[in-house]
C-alpha cells in the first residue's frame, strides 16, 4: 500500500504528541498543536522520503475529514444551528471584505490579478482547498497557484501559534475565540488545531464555524467562473473552463458532520452494556459503553493524526521562496481579516 509509510509516520507522531501532552510540563499545550510542531520538525530537520508523501497526503485529505465527521457525535444540532446563524453572517461579510481587499491591493502593488484572486479566496474561505478549486476555473498557471498556496499556508500556520496567545491576552471566551478562529484562520486543519489549542469548546465552535465558511466556496467559485467566462467572451476566446463537480464545491464530510450531530441531538447514539464472560483476557463483568463519548475520543485522535500530516507537509524552504509582494498581500489580508472578524463578533455575539 503506497500510503502505508507516510500514514504510519503520521500515526507515530500523533501517539508521541498525545503522550507528550500528558506530561505536566506541557499539559497546557494541545496534542494537535504538538503534533503539528513535531511534524514540521521532522520534515525540515530529517527530511521526508518520497515514499512517505502519499501517506502524509492521505492523513490530511482522508483522515481529517473522517475525524471531523465523527466530531459531530459530541454536538447538539440545535446549538450548531444557533452558532452557525451568527457565524454565517460574520463569514459572508468577512469573505466579501477579504476578497475585495486582496484583489484591490494586488492591483495597487503590481501583483497579477489571478494571483491576487487566488490569495484572496484562500484567505477568505478555506486556504489551499479554495485555491486548488478556483485555479482551474480562472485558468491560473502552476506558478501562481503554488505561490498562493505557500502564502496562505504560511500565514495560516502563523495564526495557529499566535491566535491562542492573543485570545488569552484579550480574555476572550471559548465561544468568542471559536468564532474568531473559525472566521479568520485559513485552512480547515489550522482552524481545528487553533481552536482546540484554546480549549475544547473553542475547538468545537471553530470547527462548526469553519464548515459554514466552507459552504461559501461554491457561490464564490461560481461567481469567479461567471466573471472569467465573460472576460474570455469579451476577448473573443471560445474555451471556458468548467466550474467543477458538485462534491468539490460541497465537501461530503460537511453533510456527514451535520447528520451525526443530528443523530446525537435526537438521542440516536445509544449507550449500551457489554456482558463479558470470564476469559483469559478479562474477568466476567458488565461493561457500560457510551457511544457518543467513544466516537468523540476516536475523532480527537484521528484529527491529531491529520495534524501530524499537516506538519509533515510544511516545507519551510519552499515558503521562503515566495515573492515578497505576494507575502505582503497575504499578510495584510490575514491581518485585516482577523481584525475585522474580531470587531464583528464583539458587535454581533
Amino acid at each position: 500500500m503506497k500510503s502505508a509509510l507516510g500514514l504510519l509516520l503520521s500515526l507515530g507522531i500523533a501517539v508521541l504528541a498525545v503522550l507528550s501532552h500528558r506530561l505536566p510540563a506541557i499539559h497546557m499545550i494541545d496534542a494537535m498543536l504538538i503534533a503539528i510542531a513535531l511534524g514540521i520538525a521532522v520534515r525540515n530537520g530529517l527530511g521526508l522520503p518520497q515514499a512517505c508523501v502519499p501517506g502524509v497526503r492521505f492523513a490530511v485529505q482522508k483522515v481529517m475529514p473522517f475525524g471531523i465527521v465523527l466530531m459531530g457525535a459530541k454536538l447538539d444540532f440545535f446549538a450548531v444551528v444557533r452558532t452557525s446563524a451568527t457565524a454565517l453572517a460574520i463569514s459572508v461579510i468577512c469573505v466579501a471584505t477579504a476578497l475585495v481587499l486582496t484583489i484591490t491591493m494586488c492591483r495597487r502593488i503590481g501583483v497579477g490579478q489571478k494571483l491576487g484572486m487566488l490569495i484572496g479566496v484562500g484567505t477568505a474561505i478555506c486556504g489551499g482547498t479554495a485555491i486548488a478549486v478556483t485555479a482551474p476555473v480562472i485558468e491560473a498557471d502552476d506558478h501562481d497557484t503554488a505561490f498562493a498556496i505557500a502564502t496562505v499556508t504560511l500565514f495560516g500556520m502563523l495564526a495557529l501559534f499566535t491566535f491562542p496567545l492573543i485570545g488569552s491576552a484579550l480574555g476572550m471566551s471559548q465561544l468568542e475565540f471559536g468564532v474568531w478562529a473559525g472566521t479568520s484562520v485559513h485552512h480547515t486543519p489550522q482552524v481545528v488545531a487553533t481552536g482546540f489549542a484554546y480549549g475544547q469548546e473553542a475547538g468545537e465552535v471553530a470547527t462548526i464555524v469553519k464548515l459554514v465558511r466552507v459552504l461559501l466556496l461554491a457561490p464564490v467559485v461560481v461567481g469567479f467562473g461567471v466573471w472569467y467566462g465573460r472576460e474570455k467572451r469579451r476577448r473573443e476566446i471560445a474555451h471556458v473552463t468548467r466550474v467543477g463537480k458538485l462534491t468539490t464545491l460541497f465537501p461530503p464530510f460537511i453533510l456527514g458532520f451535520v447528520l451525526l450531530a443530528l443523530a446525537n441531538t435526537l438521542n440516536l447514539l445509544p449507550d449500551f452494556t457489554l456482558h463479558l464472560r470470564d476469559s483469559f483476557a478479562w474477568p466476567q463483568q458488565d461493561l457500560r459503553v457510551a457511544l457518543a463519548p467513544l466516537i468523540t475520543t476516536v475523532s480527537t485522535f484521528l484529527l491529531t493524526v491529520a495534524m501530524a500530516g499537516v506538519g509533515l507537509g510544511v516545507d519551510l524552504r519552499g515558503l521562503a521562496q515566495v515573492g515578497y509582494k505576494a507575502l505582503y498581500v497575504g499578510f495584510a489580508a490575514a491581518l485585516v481579516l482577523a481584525a475585522f472578524s474580531f470587531a464583528l463578533l464583539k458587535v454581533m455575539l
